[in-house]
């Protein structure tokens, strides 16, 4: 049976198997780091960039590039050896979550400077993603105009009920009115009917008055004198 061959230990400047101060790590294993990154299992801790560079990788946790970038097992997200040592709680009993999917039990893994098929389809899986989230803002977008359109029409119905009712109400008022006014009429006029069947009644006594007074006969004054 032949020898199990190693992983081949890569040639890496003594200066890059320990961190460069980007995070303060106190409990980092300095010694265990060295081993991790001479065996290849840990990108080397190179000094990030902060201006994009040819043939450079970015990391998106602390947003500056490198020749070369651990990858996520869980998803293949890319993270420099620092932002990786920093997700890594010393002395905690909980599994450390993946930054990008939330996966339990984070780790990584090395594989040196990406080749340009694995940079091609890393392109194609980024300009998949922006084009999901445009579509989905399109979405939020049209769905918040039609809430709006949806708002209005409410709007304009409620005030078109509200036009209803006033002409309603104007026109129960316009209507009161002329039947008060009907009904005083019908007044007055049973009130001039009534005075007029008096006023005959009152003239007919005033008459029969007078005529009694000019049928009494009237005597001479001497006559009276006389007796």
């Amino acid at each position: 049976m032949g020898n199990k061959l190693g992983r081949r230990r890569q040639v890496v400047d003594e200066k890059y198997t320990r961190p460069q101060g980007l995070y303060n790590h106190k409990d980092v294993d300095h010694k265990k780091l060295r081993k991790l990154i001479l065996e290849s299992k840990l990108a080397p801790c190179y000094p990030g960039d902060e201006e994009s560079v040819y043939d450079r990788e970015e990391c998106p946790i602390c947003f500056l590039y490198y020749p070369s970038l651990n990858r996520s097992r869980c998803c293949a997200k890319s993270i420099c050896t620092e932002c990786f040592l920093q997700m890594k709680v010393p002395n905690s009993t909980r599994p450390t979550q993946c930054p990008f999917c939330k996966t339990a039990n984070y780790a990584v893994e090395y594989r040196g400077v990406k080749s340009k098929e694995e940079k091609g389809l890393e392109q194609i899986e980024e300009q998949r993603v922006i084009e999901a989230k445009i579509r989905i803002r399109q979405q939020e977008l049209q769905d918040e105009e039609e809430k709006m359109h949806k708002r209005l029409e409410m709007s304009s119905s409620n005030v078109n009920v509200a036009v209803a009712d006033v002409e309603y109400s104007s026109n129960a008022v316009s209507a009161s009115s002329i039947s008060v006014v009907e009904h005083d009429e019908i007044v007055s006029s049973q009130d001039s009917s009534a005075t007029s069947m008096v006023r005959p009644n009152a003239m007919s006594r005033t008459n029969r008055y007078a005529s009694l007074h000019c049928s009494t006969p009237q005597f001479p004054i001497s006559l009276i004198y006389l007796s």
